[in-house]
């Protein structure tokens, strides 16, 4: 089986794999760029959340050497690879046993939904990462459960993924904050805001991109700057570790024929 192996340039991050259930026949690599590359980071001013060093290489079977469209045919499976700066993600199709449709999985058989952006503030200054430190205000040394993002005043927000609004308020120290639901036991929150974009309250559903608020230095703060949280079944983690929304386990049967796919596309890259 004749393999070929593409570099795309991610040129944008608002990826949403779970768009690809099915996927049209034609060129792979122009079926990569469609489904996976939803908005160009430099296309319309919305958010993006690309580096240089951000690639996906598909490797695909040829339709002429396996007679048929490995995107499209059930048979096996292809593998994408998805570099974040020095981390790195391999991401396989495969059937999704509870709806029957073509679904991307990692190589744990995780399915992957939507793509997380790491920094809600296009152009935003990283300040503060997660971990441990100092607290500028308070003076006393405690965890630092997100990610800082300094911008100017009434620099806009951009939901993360989409979801719903479950939080908009003001928070204690947090100033005025948003959370949003996405689902799966994912959460984002968005603290420090000057204030809210109209219509946005709790109950509101927001799509990835999405305007839900303004750069501010509401609550604890001691300059205009976003603090970015994502919590995972009730756990804050580190937003700069969490690529993709986990939707999902294979198990069982499913989980051993999807690591025989898997093995059979690696082989074949």
């Amino acid at each position: 089986m004749i393999v070929k192996t593409k570099t795309l340039l991610l040129i944008a991050l608002l990826v949403t794999v779970a768009s690809c259930s099915t996927l049209p026949s034609g060129n792979p690599e122009t079926q990569a760029r469609n489904h996976f590359v939803v908005q160009s980071a430099s296309g319309d001013g919305g958010a993006s959340d690309t580096g240089p060093d951000d690639r996906l290489r598909l490797s695909y079977a040829s339709p002429a050497a396996s007679g048929e469209d490995s995107l499209t045919g059930a048979s096996s499976a292809f593998d994408l690879i998805a570099r974040f700066g020095n981390s790195e993600i391999n991401v396989y199709r495969f059937k999704d046993p509870d709806s029957g449709r073509m679904a991307f999985y990692d190589a744990k058989g995780e399915k992957l939904g939507q793509y997380l952006l790491r920094n809600p503030v296009p152009d935003g200054r990283k300040t503060s990462g997660y971990g441990m430190r100092r607290h500028p205000v308070l003076k006393t040394t405690r965890m630092h459960a997100g990610v800082d993002w300094a911008a100017p005043v009434g620099t806009p927000i951009y939901a993360a993924a989409d979801g719903i609004v479950r939080f908009a308020g003001r928070d204690g120290g947090d100033g005025q904050q948003i959370v949003i639901d996405h689902g799966f036991g994912y959460k984002t929150a968005y603290s420090h805001q000057s204030k809210f974009a109209k219509g946005i309250k709790s109950g509101v559903a927001v799509k990835q991109g999405d305007i839900i608020g303004y750069v501010g230095q509401s609550g604890l703060a001691t300059g205009p700057h976003l603090h970015y949280e994502v919590i995972v079944n009730g756990r804050k983690v580190n937003p700069m570790h969490v690529h993709f929304i986990i939707e999902g386990q294979l198990k069982g049967r499913d989980l051993a024929r999807f690591k025989t796919d898997v093995k059979r596309a690696e082989a074949a890259s």
